[in-house]
């Protein structure tokens, strides 16, 4: 196949591998890294990665289809979503397994394992495919891992500009059904957007601090039992 060709191909993938040239050129191995070296010294294409290289430039397009299945969500999220001011070059992917972040050209790439993966959607770029949470799993991917959204202000901004769907997020709530998550969450919408989630969650009698990132409170909020 002629490189003119092949790069066509290629343009077709967000992120591309080895065994895509083996498959493209119908060649060896040997060949085949032979193929992406000679691209890559030429411009043509961008190592990303170990085997992992891109036509692409739209860093949310190449960090959102770097492992599979995967999608934007956190800090950064909450950046490319313009619910915080804040510039954030940490492209926050949740994950289902441990991977190392990656170095790509101003951007690293941050891969965060959760254990509650899903309620994450598609857009449609001119470079192609990419996926970030949805705005109710956002919220709760915020509470699940607080550290990778920054502070407990930025955490407060996403309630405030984020638009929800009651009834996705108490689905969503549902199926994490973990009482702290549920707790902290029916708290800052109800304080913010003046959803009350009480007729689908009655809450443990355990108490939990709504602020993750200090042990200080200054009141009790008996409804939703957080210290506040």
């Amino acid at each position: 196949m002629k490189a003119i060709e092949l790069l066509e191909r290629l343009r077709e993938k967000p992120v591309f591998r080895l065994h895509d040239i083996e498959r493209f050129e119908k060649c060896s191995r040997e060949y085949a890294w032979q193929v992406l070296n000679r691209l890559t010294k030429r411009g043509l294409i961008k190592r990303v990665a170990e085997n992992a290289y891109t036509t692409k430039s739209d860093i949310n397009v190449i960090a959102s289809n770097l492992t599979y299945p995967c999608y934007m969500s956190f800090w950064y999220a909450s950046y490319y979503l313009g619910y915080t001011e804040q510039i954030v070059n940490t492209v926050q992917v949740a994950t289902t397994a441990k991977k190392r972040p990656v170095d790509f050209e101003n951007y690293r790439i941050k891969f965060i394992p959760i254990g509650h993966f899903f309620g994450y959607r598609k857009i449609i770029s001119s470079e192609g495919e990419m996926f970030i949470a949805e705005n109710e799993k956002l919220l709760i991917d915020a509470f699940l891992r607080p550290k990778e959204c920054g502070n407990f202000d930025e955490i407060v901004k996403m309630f405030e500009n984020a638009k929800v769907s009651e009834e996705k997020m108490a689905e969503y709530l549902k199926k994490i059904g973990l009482q702290s998550i549920i707790k902290r969450v029916c708290f800052l919408l109800e304080r913010e957007k003046g959803m009350d989630m009480s007729g689908e969650f009655r809450p443990d009698k355990n108490y939990a601090i709504l602020d993750q990132f200090s042990n200080k409170w200054n009141e009790i909020n008996s409804k939703w039992r957080l210290k506040v």
